[in-house]
């Protein structure tokens, strides 16, 4: 859960570096987000399979699970990639 809160200003200052094409910001950026989306998935089996579940846990996941899109989906926006109103 703390790792994709972390990751947020990882993916959006892929979009920072100057020495990349602006499609390989885009496959790091997806990759990155397609991995920190995997480690939700993982933490969140791990955690019901070792009976490691917590009431913070189960608060702070969705929250950070919301921050990571809300991030990509404005930097989506900022790009012109995605409408306002589709990103709302």
């Amino acid at each position: 859960t703390w790792t994709r809160i972390v990751a947020i200003p990882l993916i959006i200052g892929v979009y920072y570096l100057d020495s990349l094409t602006i499609e390989t910001k885009n496959l790091i950026a997806t990759v990155l987000f397609v991995l920190f989306a995997f480690t939700d998935w993982l933490d969140g089996f791990l955690a019901r399979k070792l009976n490691q579940t917590s009431a913070f846990g189960a608060f702070l996941d969705p929250v950070a699970d919301k921050f990571l899109v809300c991030a990509a989906l404005l930097m989506l926006v900022q790009m012109d990639r995605v409408n306002v109103l589709v990103a709302l």
